[in-house]
């Protein structure tokens, strides 16, 4: 059984950042117009509610409540692009909960959210079974497959749906990397196993295609408990050392 674990680094922080840092941009660039439109309104309102009549006043009231009410929805929904990094960050934490049973039993190492040269790992996995690179999709809608690449389906519009084709092949090349990677520190690794989290309606469950595997969140601790040993303790240790170092 291996021990320990290491959780130093929360799931989800790289996705956490980007939608801070994009969200304060959005605010800063659009806090002039915002002002600009709801601030006269606003004032406007509550200077009539003071000094008006009681019809006058509840009409003031609600100009005032209304422009104030815009002004703080639109400050926090920025743009679908930014508010994506939020999503990601959630379902990131998604995958650490589910992880978070096999650390504290001592049958797995985890590492989230390693910065390498070109983005970030969402999730390193280390056990005697071997290395696994997590990527969490927590996306909103259904995925299945055709011809084995997945696609995203809307609930409200079962006929508009969007292939994910680069998903496979994006997390396949970074555990090719990830392998070379653990070689350099190392001198040794086993296959790195692409594994792809989703966070959505996936009714395959469990599927797998060109040495990446598919996996709804629910189920991704049953999968790794069902993984076949392929290393000592001692190695898997070795190589989990080294990733919590980078």
């Amino acid at each position: 059984m291996l021990v320990g674990s290491n959780d130093a680094k929360a799931a989800g922080e790289y996705a956490q950042r980007r939608y801070e840092r994009g969200l304060r941009s959005w605010r800063a660039k659009n806090r002039r117009l915002f002002a600009i439109f709801f601030g006269p309104l606003a004032l406007t309102g509550a200077i009539v509610l003071v000094l008006g009549g009681h019809a006058f006043a509840w009409c003031a009231g609600a100009v005032s409540g209304i422009s104030l009410g815009a002004w703080i929805t639109l400050r926090e929904e920025p743009p679908f692009y930014i508010e994506r990094w939020l999503q990601g960050a959630e379902g990131e934490r998604k995958t650490a909960k589910a992880l978070k049973p096999l650390q504290r039993s001592g049958l797995l190492h985890v590492v989230h959210d390693i910065q390498t040269r070109y983005g970030n790992y969402d999730h390193v996995v280390v056990s005697e079974a071997g290395v696994f690179l997590l990527e969490t999709k927590n996306l909103n809608g259904i995925v299945v497959r055709r011809d084995g690449v997945p696609h995203l389906l809307r609930w409200h519009d079962p006929d508009a749906h969007a292939p994910l084709k680069r998903i496979r092949s994006h997390v396949l090349s970074a555990a090719v990397q990830l392998k070379h990677d653990i070689e350099q520190r190392t001198g040794h690794c086993p296959w790195v196993q692409a594994v792809i989290v989703f966070w959505a309606d996936f009714p395959e469950g469990i599927a797998e295609h060109g040495r990446c595997v598919y996996v709804h969140g629910t189920r991704l601790r049953a999968w790794l408990e069902g993984q076949q040993s392929k290393m000592s303790a001692a190695s898997a240790e070795r190589i989990a050392s080294a990733i919590r170092r980078w």
